[in-house]
């Protein structure tokens, strides 16, 4: 176990400038060998291009409905970005690569392909996924939505773990199952399994994960430590060079 590396998770709301800061503070004070973030070469590519994909595109890269989905998604995801007054373009996964740009730090791509988990987001939905979330809804009780509504009037900077939105996984998980199975379930083992071969390969990793994402990629490497003790991991993890500028970090 000597020769293991280290995992250090930071958790994080992805738009809010205090967790972009949390996230420069623990890779400057940990110094790791690499920089972990929740994005797919596809991502980190758009990310380092500064461009944002457009709907014509996406078709080229998926499947048409699933590339008109993954649009309304990001377009739903910017305006709810908005309405908190906060910067759809400039995320904490930026200011990761960034600070590890600014120390001469690798990354590693620890997310599945974008265009795998929407198209398993697609074979999951169909014609009766929103009859049945709206029987799942009338089940609720009041108490359930109360708890909701408290969840929602947490401040972002309040947010330090995973357990600070497990309650809106846990409703996620209870009114769209099927959601919940791609974006967070299979994405979670996704990264544990990457980050448990980088920590089998003894490198000390920083890694910067959505605070949804926390608790069960924490579960899923205490399992994978306990289950795979003495062998490898079979995960490939893509690692990339940051080209971007440093002239963007602020002196915190």
């Amino acid at each position: 176990m000597s020769d293991h590396g280290t995992i250090t998770l930071v958790p994080s709301v992805h738009f809010s400038p205090t967790h972009r800061r949390r996230v420069r503070a623990a890779i400057r004070e940990t110094a790791p060998d690499l920089v972990a973030v929740e994005l797919d070469e596809s991502r980190f590519e758009r990310l380092e291009g500064d461009t944002g994909p457009d709907l014509a595109e996406l078709t080229r890269e998926l499947p048409p409905p699933t590339a008109a989905a993954y649009s309304a998604l990001r377009a739903l995801q910017r305006s709810v970005v908005r309405l908190y007054g906060l910067d759809p373009e400039y995320t904490d996964m930026e200011a990761a690569i960034e600070t590890a740009a600014e120390l001469e730090t690798d990354i590693a791509l620890i997310d599945e392909p974008i265009d795998e988990i929407m198209q398993a987001l697609s074979r999951r939905l169909g014609p009766l996924t929103i009859p049945k979330t709206m029987l799942r809804m009338q089940s609720m009780g009041p108490e359930e939505y109360a708890d909701q509504m408290q969840l929602l009037s947490l401040p972002f900077e309040e947010i330090t773990s995973g357990d600070d939105v497990q309650p809106a996984i846990d409703h996620l998980r209870r009114l769209l199952p099927e959601v919940a199975a791609v974006l967070i379930d299979r994405r979670d083992r996704a990264m544990a399994e990457r980050l448990h071969a980088l920590r089998r390969e003894g490198t000390d990793v920083v890694a910067v994960i959505g605070a949804g994402h926390h608790n069960g990629i924490e579960r899923r490497l205490e399992e994978l430590e306990s289950a795979n003790a003495d062998g490898a991991s079979a995960a490939t993890v893509p690692i990339r060079t940051p080209a971007r500028s440093v002239t963007r970090i602020p002196i915190q």
